[in-house]
């Protein structure tokens, strides 16, 4: 008989860290063992935030989770700004290839002027948009 499964929409940080323990142990099994590390970096005008980018490094991949540039900041160079030494930060630390996920076209057009390349679509994420993947060869 199957043990009760437990519903919670705020797990613990315990319970996370338990989580990605023993996933990383399980692959470890079968790849080299996984170094995590992170990238985030900031930017603030007159001590306000205006644009952020916060990534995780899992092998040699840079996982750009979040970018963020304040509307009124937008196509000033913020964004590219962020980018660049993201991804520069990540190949000092050894990343060869980078990846990302864009919910608009827009964004999808923004990553692809810097080099990204589309591998994957996922449509009516949510509904009626299109949610793109896309990766970049770092070095």
């Amino acid at each position: 008989m199957v043990p009760e499964i437990k519903i919670t929409e705020s797990p613990p940080p315990d319970f996370l860290n338990q989580l990605e323990k023993e996933i990383r142990s399980y692959n470890n099994q079968y790849f080299s063992e996984m170094t995590i590390g992170n990238v985030t970096l900031s930017i603030h005008k007159e001590n306000v935030l205006i644009g952020g980018l916060y990534a995780r490094i899992p092998w040699d991949w840079f996982h750009i989770t979040m970018l963020w540039v304040a509307e009124k900041e937008r196509k000033s160079g913020i964004g590219t700004s962020l980018m660049e030494k993201g991804e520069n930060e990540a190949v000092k630390k050894g990343c060869k290839h980078a990846m990302l996920e864009a919910s608009t076209a827009e964004s999808k057009d923004f990553y692809i002027k810097l080099g990204y390349e589309i591998y994957a679509e996922l449509p009516d994420f949510p509904h009626g948009f299109k949610r793109y993947y896309l990766k970049k060869r770092l070095s």
